[in-house]
């Protein structure tokens, strides 16, 4: 070997080992930074003797992500769907607590049984109107508070919409500037690594799957097919808060719909909130309330047109206006001491020829607590009384909050195992990078001395002429 080969070697043993220092430096300066991964250089000896990096890789898994991101998904559905649920249920309160409308049912009933043994007692009477107020009040702010949190899910779904744009953006960018690199060079690396961060985030909004191209870009799909981004080019997502539509380009992906819809992610779980679970609460209440308003006003229709102790905002109960109930229902101003009413008309059913002291009316209304329902009982049962309902509502909402969130803890902790050995596999060991840098160090140090072993023979060569 000729000391011109040897020094060409030796010269290449050193640029690597510079760039295995700086690949291990790395490694080791962004251990703690979340979704940076662990590289390593690929080495190639050359045809001369000499060495060199030909690429930088990463310590990725694909089946590791690909589960990790469905689990995202589905975790961001569930929780989504359970924290809307306990939003609600912790105005809802359990069926034994005071807050619900079960006791405040129970508390109506009890205060009619002791108007009942003293009819005529007017303080009596106030106490039945106080406890009916408390009733619908309480009506009135369930249905309230599932109103408001159907409107946060309305701003949800478009702040999500709009951040997922965002990713799909900068995913479409992403794939310019891997385009643009070095095939195998830590610039490159660096970009994927900024790849599957932003895979990431979008596995919270929907279900996502990928497709890496031969040129190294990342064409993006909804879980169902539906292109996101091809290349450089993101598909923009949009809503149509009319027709309750969710679409990517000119593709329905509405979640649950007859298209490609997305099946997992917090728009899902925002749409299934919006469609399915805040109606069927709306439409729980609202059969609460049209017990109540129809039950009394059968048992005891006093006030101007039969209204009864309760009222739809003033009005008799339709059958067919319903939906909606639960945010009207009211008591009959003619019966409230505090707006001028008189409560004596729970006694007197609005007949001044009713003796003083007769509870027929009285017994009448708490009959209808133990009669049979008429009305939509919106899933809650089929055969259900004025008295059953209450509790049967608060236990069937409370339920469905338990049964969303054991789903998402169940989720949540097969989640932790997966994305632990995601991070395991992927991650930086400092011991390990430390290994590697003493046997780089070596290499070094055995090249620089080959360098100095060249040097002192080019030394003598010179000196002998």
């Amino acid at each position: 070997m000729s000391l011109s080969s040897a020094l060409s070697i030796a010269r290449s043993g050193l640029t690597v080992a510079a760039q295995q220092t700086d690949i291990v430096s790395r490694n080791m300066a962004n251990s703690g930074t979340e979704g940076v991964t662990r590289k390593w250089a690929n080495l190639s000896t050359e045809v001369t003797g000499g060495v060199s990096v030909t690429s930088v890789e990463r310590s990725v898994d694909t089946l590791l992500q690909r589960l990790d991101r469905e689990n995202m998904s589905k975790l961001a559905q569930q929780s989504t769907v359970s924290d809307g649920l306990s939003a609600y249920t912790s105005f809802l309160g359990q069926p034994d607590d005071e807050i619900s409308p079960a006791a405040k049912l129970s508390e109506l009933q009890n205060s009619l049984v002791l108007l009942s043994t003293l009819p005529s007692e007017e303080s009596t009477q106030i106490q039945v109107v106080t406890a009916a107020k408390a009733m619908a009040s309480q009506l009135n702010d369930l249905s309230g508070t599932v109103d408001d949190i159907n409107s946060e899910v309305e701003r949800n779904i478009r702040y999500d919409v709009s951040s997922a744009n965002e990713v799909l953006e900068e995913i479409a960018a992403l794939n310019q500037k891997i385009l643009r690199s070095e095939d195998g060079s830590v610039t490159q690396a660096g970009y994927l690594d900024e790849m599957d961060q932003k895979l990431d985030d979008m596995s919270s909004f929907m279900d996502i799957q990928t497709v890496t191209s031969n040129d190294g870009t990342i064409n993006l799909y909804t879980g169902a097919g539906t292109e996101l981004v091809i290349g450089n080019t993101a598909k923009s997502i949009s809503y149509d808060p009319v027709a309750g539509t969710l679409s990517a380009g000119a593709v329905d992906i509405t979640p649950n719909g007859e298209g490609r819809g997305v099946m997992q992610g917090s728009l899902s779980g925002l749409f299934e909130l919006r469609d399915e679970q805040l109606p069927q609460l709306f439409a729980q209440l609202d059969a609460l309330a049209a017990g109540l308003v129809s039950t009394m006003q059968d048992a005891n229709p006093f006030g101007s047109g039969g209204t009864g102790l309760f009222t739809d905002a003033g009005n008799v109960y339709d059958p067919a206006s319903v939906e909606g109930l639960a945010g009207r229902i009211e008591v009959n101003g003619e019966v409230d001491n505090t707006a001028g009413g008189s409560p004596s008309l729970l006694q007197s059913g609005g007949d001044p020829a009713t003796p003083l002291g007769d509870s027929s009316y009285i017994t009448a209304m708490l009959d209808g607590f133990n009669q049979s329902l008429t009305v939509d009982l919106a899933g809650l049962g089929d055969s259900l009384t004025l008295a059953e309902l209450a509790p049967a509502l608060v236990s069937q909402q409370q339920s469905l909050r338990a049964t969303a969130e054991a789903a998402t803890q169940t989720t949540q902790s097969a989640g932790e195992t997966i994305a632990a050995s995601r991070s395991n596999f992927e991650g930086v060991n400092i011991d390990d990078e430390l290994q590697k840098l003493l046997v780089i160090e070596q290499s070094y140090a055995a090249n620089a001395r080959v360098l100095t072993s060249i040097n002192q023979m080019l030394d003598t060569l010179i000196q002998s002429f």
